[in-house]
């Protein structure tokens, strides 16, 4: 009887795990798949590293139940070793070489001009005089309520190449710094309401370098609902269901959809040898758009940085929705989120970035 109880757990035990590898697999590779077409399986991408946990828990629990089992879980792992680099990356820290330029890419927050509008002193401001980057790229830098006099004060000095977009009169701003000459800049076409990609070309060392930087279709939570949601993931119950959280979740990855696609399809027409890709996602690191506009390029974070890397940790929410990326003419070096600077609901994200000898 013990030993047909026995058998009987360990079978249950094998269908778990088989199951969690299944989902494992399923949302790490989820970004190969359209929102449009699979709603559901794209946001399953979110919840990946629950089941990484519970795959590397399934290792530890085979150890102490039949030890020679441990290869079922450690072959999902090896199935899933892309997704899982690509999510949490681990790399020496390898100091950047002479000749590297330095690129930063940071949603301003509208510069949190509301709160040092009146102290005529504002810490992004002061982070990015710091930064000593060499090509800073901008999200929502529109000075709102801060005195815009001020950034061109501190700003235009270090930086004699500057460009912006605009969304409208009161819409999203891009803005792009550069000690590199900008030889133009132009918006990538697609359907949003408010946000915007913008494309520049940087005469770097002689080669002609397309940057671009994107600020993809946000999720559109109210403050009310960033509360509500906070409080769900803290195990509390508030007075919203779940699947309106999911609902708008899905309309936005649908949004961001043809954005991506957009801005790929321009990258693969009008991008040259040398491309730069930074900016805003709003998605995750396996989403559909991080996958598509991403593909044939290097991320610099997977490629050089370490960590979960987060650059948005709010109302519950930890993900690296901020990224760079360069074409494979370029090696990345030292890629890091910042969390020094707090101003802003995101954390910069930057790296070195050198041409290869034999690329």
């Amino acid at each position: 009887m013990a030993r047909s109880l026995r058998r009987f757990f360990i079978s249950l035990l094998v269908v778990f795990n088989v199951v969690v590898i299944a989902l494992m697999l399923l949302s790490g590779y989820s970004g190969y798949f359209s929102p449009e077409d699979y709603p559901l399986l794209s946001l399953s991408g979110l919840i990946f590293p629950l089941f990484l946990a519970l795959d590397i828990l399934m290792v530890l629990v085979w150890l102490f139940v039949r030890k020679r089992m441990m290869l079922l879980p450690i072959a999902g792992l090896l199935l899933a070793f892309p997704p899982v680099r690509t999510y949490v990356p681990i790399n020496l820290n390898t100091p950047p070489p002479e000749g590297s330029f330095k690129v930063l890419s940071f949603n301003v927050f509208l510069w949190a001009g509301w709160e040092y509008k009146k102290t005529g002193s504002n810490p992004i401001v002061d982070y990015l005089v710091a930064s000593d980057a060499d090509i800073i790229c901008l999200q929502e830098a529109s000075p709102h309520e801060y005195d815009p006099r001020l950034i061109d004060e501190a700003l235009n000095p270090l930086y004699p190449y500057r460009d912006s977009i605009m969304y409208r009169h009161d819409g999203d701003c891009l803005a792009i710094y550069s000690r590199f000459p900008i030889l133009g800049s132009e918006r990538i076409s697609y359907s949003s309401k408010g946000n915007q990609s913008m494309a520049s070309r940087l005469l770097i060392d002689g080669d002609t370098v397309l940057v671009v930087n994107n600020h993809l279709e946000t999720v559109g939570f109210s403050m009310h609902e960033k509360k509500l949601f906070n409080q769900m993931v803290e195990g509390k119950k508030p007075k919203v269901k779940k699947r309106h959280f999911l609902s708008k979740l899905k309309i936005a990855q649908s949004k961001r959809a043809p954005q991506a696609d957009a801005v790929a399809r321009y990258i693969a027409e009008k991008g040259g040898e040398h491309v730069i890709v930074c900016g805003d996602f709003n998605d995750s690191p396996l989403s559909y758009a991080h996958h598509t506009i991403g593909r044939g390029l290097r991320d610099c974070f997977v490629a050089s940085g370490t960590g979960f890397g987060y650059t948005f940790e709010r109302y519950g929410m930890h993900v690296r929705i901020d990224n760079i990326f360069c074409s494979k003419t370029y090696d990345a070096y030292n890629c890091q989120v910042d969390r020094s600077v707090t101003a802003s609901d995101h954390y910069p994200i930057y790296c070195w970035i050198k041409r290869r000898a034999n690329p």
